[in-house]
């Protein structure tokens, strides 16, 4: 049994999920917003890495809503920093001592493309490296977008109304 130094590097916007050999694995987020995890590792262990939005989550729409409302109608919000696709890393690993891997992530060229480079001081076999594209994510976008113009028309609305009859009298 091996330590390795995992570090994962440039997720924007998403929790990334970890696991070895099929359990999860605790990751230590740092100032800069990546990643850390000092881990146990045997000789072929499997290291996966899933990352997806919360978009694609059975509970989509209350999720944007409450995000909506808690930034202030949208006016706080950071929807650049969310993902637009989902990824999917996956290798088998070979570690020695002192074992150290980095895992980057790629910005998007499209579904298909690459999503991670791995940096490591021993042998590992990729299986699986790709961002996967969801016709789901772009049709949840556009319905959400369409729901928070309906409440902006609606709160301005409002506020025309009311801002006439304490006015008008």
């Amino acid at each position: 049994m091996s330590r390795l130094n995992l570090k994962i590097r440039s997720v924007t916007g998403a929790n990334p999920i970890v696991t070895l050999d099929g359990k999860k694995v605790k990751l230590k987020k740092n100032k800069f917003g990546n990643y850390d995890a000092n881990l146990d590792v045997e000789d072929g262990a499997r290291l996966r890495l899933v990352c997806w939005d919360t978009i694609l989550s059975p509970f989509w729409l209350l999720w944007e809503m409450l995000f909506f409302v808690i930034s202030v109608f949208g006016i706080f919000d950071n929807s650049k920093d969310k993902l637009r696709r989902a990824a999917e890393f996956e290798a088998v690993l070979h570690p020695g001592e002192n074992a150290e891997a980095t895992l980057t992530f790629i910005r998007s060229k499209g579904e298909g493309s690459v999503a991670a480079e791995l940096t490591c001081n021993f042998d590992a076999e990729v299986e699986k490296n790709e961002y996967y594209g969801f016709e789901t994510v772009n049709k949840r976008r556009k319905i959400a977008l369409a729901i928070k113009i309906a409440i902006w028309v609606a709160l301005i609305a409002s506020v025309i109304v009311v801002v006439a009859n304490t006015f008008g009298k």
